[in-house]
């Protein structure tokens, strides 16, 4: 597996598990423990959830985090 999509549950839309989805998902390298690289594509909700839900010490808010 060369991507993994992370994306919100029961959001407004259905999201589709590719690059060209309409919440346009951000794109980030992961090294993996073999030392290749893997994808992983984070989904944006369209609720905006995001800035809704309790924010952990240190994290960052926002899409695209």
């Amino acid at each position: 597996m060369n991507e993994l999509h992370i994306h919100p549950v029961d959001d407004l839309i259905e999201h589709a598990i590719a690059d060209d989805c309409i919440c346009g998902p951000s794109l980030r390298p992961v090294k993996r423990a073999d030392g290749s690289t893997g994808w992983l594509y984070v989904h944006n909700s369209l609720d905006a959830r995001e800035f809704a839900e309790p924010n952990p010490v240190g994290a960052r808010r926002g899409p695209n985090l």
